[in-house]
């Protein structure tokens, strides 16, 4: 079976969202998450210069690319609920693309 152009954006679009559901999953990120609140809420952040102030790995993300790994960036905002739930909305996005990924995320209960 032959790929197409396509095919290999959305088998990229996907290894990417994986990789970062793994940012909330995996101990080697739980600094990078704890620190979210450092970043200002509501304005978008590079990925990978937010790992390197809390000294994290990047491997995973730069095996995609210059382009990608340069490019990634992420913002947050509060939950509606967050009073209660103290939830951050985190999305995640690459400028000139229509991938974009969200997960919401509790750094309280890291």
């Amino acid at each position: 079976m032959l790929t197409t152009p396509t095919d290999k954006i959305d088998q990229t679009e996907e290894e990417l969202t994986s990789c970062i559901h793994d940012l909330f999953l995996n101990k080697e990120y739980v600094e990078w998450r704890r620190a979210l609140r450092a970043f200002s809420t509501g304005e978008w952040h590079l990925l990978t210069a937010s790992f390197a102030k809390k000294h994290v790995p990047t491997e995973a993300f730069l095996e995609f690319g210059q382009e990608i790994y340069s490019n990634l960036v992420f913002s947050y905002i509060e939950a509606p609920d967050h009073a209660e739930s103290q939830m951050l909305m985190v999305q995640f996005t690459l400028p000139g693309s229509m991938w974009h990924c969200l997960v919401w995320h509790c750094p309280e209960r890291n």
